[in-house]
């Protein structure tokens, strides 16, 4: 790195909150939370009237919560003033930052659609181009791909984030981090945890690479301690690496899952194989990429409480579900400048979950694993709702599974089901194990009770035998005008 190099990382580095959590801190996520709260209180004279002039351990859910609607109101006023898109709605829906003085009261707020920011993403920047350091497309999950603005202050908050999740999953000064990400969007997700990782001081080495033995060859040259990628990745690397070598004998520390949904088959295959932890990490483009992530007792995903608010919903009411009931996500982002999004629907299945948590924190929120998306579900049999969550317990909980993909089609009144299956192993052994799993699923047990369903049929695929392609489309529905 080259001298000005050096002294852009040394000043952005300076600006981390993240680079002063203390080492041995129990809880580096929950620490630096409640730092922004607190230095929030003494600079904010609105938020302290309502918390008063708190320290970082005097922070309680309460205070983080009357921090988090303080910041909804001020993100209501910035966005009312400088987007042309929610300047417009806030004065169609009659919202003004006052009217927001509880959770509850968030529910007056007009919720924001994902198909408007596809459609119009530059109404919703918030400052001029000028001031725009990084766009961001999403991948297109869906079909839709959005575009986001980030300023410089948005990319820092971002990397301040992450290191501090990464503090969280046990990484320290000492760690080295292997980021194993293949492209899966047109912005590259190593390429930003690298860089994340170089400003805040941590090691990490960027290994997009599909090949199997190069990725175990850069963990023995740089002394990998901890993964962090695609699931579906670090799951494929894991089956077929395993019939090859030791994988305990890395020494690895924790297995961080992102981008996609974990499993439990698939993090109990994880775990047996590399003698670690596997933990979740959920985010989304729009939110800037590290929202959650799951601790050590694996009950849920702890937000970024700090730069967002987490809503669940029943999308049909729109009111905000119990406890660990389940609902629909929204997101707030708290402080975002260049393409903020104030309650946007993110369609995915979770559930809220309050502290605290059996890894001891106390004050911040959690998620329950993603269950999938509302709008990728479809339906079969007798309208039983199904989406690849669903499946992924039986057909991934199959020893030498690499990965699946499900055809639905029509045959006369029927619904025909095609696995896919990538198998290493015995094909004949592979598709009876995969079969009987399959017919303990409920929903295909009713569809099959009620002759409503043809199959499920198996097709398996040789492993290696076709391309690895990162974020596949798991259902595809090949039925014409189905509802």
């Amino acid at each position: 790195m080259r001298l000005p190099q050096r002294l852009l990382v040394a000043i952005a580095r300076m600006k981390l909150s993240s680079t002063k959590i203390a080492e041995g801190s129990g809880h580096p996520l929950e620490d630096w939370i409640a730092q922004k709260v607190a230095n929030a209180s003494r600079k904010e004279p609105e938020l302290r009237q309502a918390i008063g002039r708190i320290d970082r351990a005097q922070v309680d859910r309460k205070a983080l919560r009357e921090f988090q609607l303080f910041k909804v109101r001020r993100m209501i006023q910035y966005t009312g003033e400088n987007s042309i898109f929610y300047r417009r709605r806030w004065k169609e829906a009659g919202i003004r930052p006052s009217d927001i003085r509880t959770f509850e009261d968030l529910r007056k707020i007009p919720l924001t659609e994902p198909k408007e920011l596809a459609e119009e993403p530059n109404e919703f920047l918030c400052v001029s181009q000028t001031k725009v350091m990084r766009a961001f497309t999403t991948s297109g999950t869906t079909g839709t791909r959005k575009r986001l603005f980030y300023t410089s202050n948005d990319v820092l908050n971002i990397v301040d984030s992450i290191a501090a999740a990464l503090k969280d999953a046990g990484m320290s000064k000492q760690d080295t981090l292997q980021i194993m990400f293949p492209t899966v969007a047109a912005w590259d997700p190593g390429m930003v945890l690298e860089s994340a990782c170089k400003v805040a001081g941590l090691n990490a080495v960027n290994a997009s690479t599909i090949d199997i033995d190069e990725q175990l060859r850069t963990m023995r040259e740089r002394k990998t301690s901890m993964m962090i990628g695609l699931t579906s990745f670090l799951y494929r690397i894991t089956v077929l690496a395993r019939e090859k070598v030791d994988l305990r004998s890395f020494g690895i520390k924790a297995i961080i899952c992102s981008a996609e949904p974990l499993p439990e088959a698939m993090r109990r295959e994880m775990e047996t194989a590399w003698g670690c932890k596997a933990l979740s990490q959920y985010g989304m483009t729009e939110m800037g990429l590290a929202t959650t992530i799951e601790c050590r007792a694996q009950d849920g995903l702890h937000i970024n409480d700090a730069d967002f608010l987490a809503e669940v919903i029943d999308p049909v009411s729109g009111e905000h579900v119990p406890d660990r009931s389940e609902g629909e996500l929204v997101w707030t982002s708290l402080s975002f400048e260049g393409s903020p999004l104030v309650r946007y629907r993110s369609y995915d299945i979770s559930r809220p979950i309050d502290p605290p948590c059996g890894c001891g924190m106390n004050v911040v929120g959690k998620i329950g694993k993603i269950r999938g998306r509302r709008d990728m579900q479809t339906k079969i049999g007798l309208g039983d709702k199904i989406y690849p969550a669903l499946f992924d317990e039986a057909v991934m909980g199959v020893r030498g599974v690499l990965g699946y993909q499900l055809l639905i089609d029509r045959v006369g009144y029927k619904d025909r089901l095609l696995f896919k299956v990538e198998f290493l192993g015995d094909q004949e052994e592979g598709r009876r194990r995969v079969e009987e799993a399959l017919h303990k699923v409920d929903e295909i047990i009713l569809g099959l009770d009620n002759d409503l369903i043809e199959g499920p049929f198996v097709e398996m695929i040789a492993a290696n035998s076709v391309a690895y392609v990162p974020k596949t489309r798991t259902i595809i529905d090949l039925r014409p005008q189905y509802d």
